[in-house]
């Protein structure tokens, strides 16, 4: 995890308040996009707008890079983070990546977990 922070590609944008961090997402150049990851925002915070605001810093971050768009992958079985990130004006690419086999067997869903690349254009 220590090696997230200290990679020179990444970069990590906070929210806070109090001088408490409220939220966060991780940010990565790769080439002409922008891959968009991890984006949390504290549980009992959810819904207040704090998302959005992490989102449309990433879109300013974005541009001043010089890049075309944004993206990210999101676990298929999240169809309501999907819808959201869709009412924000991503769109599905169409492209999907198989989940990580691991030794751990959670059933999650009857369909086989894959991640969904979204992406948006700025």
């Amino acid at each position: 995890m220590n090696g997230i922070f200290q990679h020179p590609k990444n970069t990590i944008l906070k929210y806070t308040e109090n001088n408490t961090i409220i939220g966060s997402v991780l940010l990565v150049k790769k080439e002409h996009q922008l891959y968009l990851g991890m984006l949390t925002v504290s549980p009992e915070l959810q819904n207040s707008g704090i998302g959005k605001k992490l989102l449309a810093e990433a879109e300013n971050y974005a541009k001043s890079l010089d890049l075309s768009s944004i993206i990210m992958t999101v676990i298929s079985v999240r169809q309501e983070l999907i819808a959201w990130y869709k009412r924000h004006g991503y769109v599905d690419t169409g492209e999907r990546e198989a989940f990580p086999e691991s030794g751990i067997h959670v059933t999650v869903s009857d369909e086989p977990l894959e991640f969904i690349y979204l992406e948006k254009t700025i």
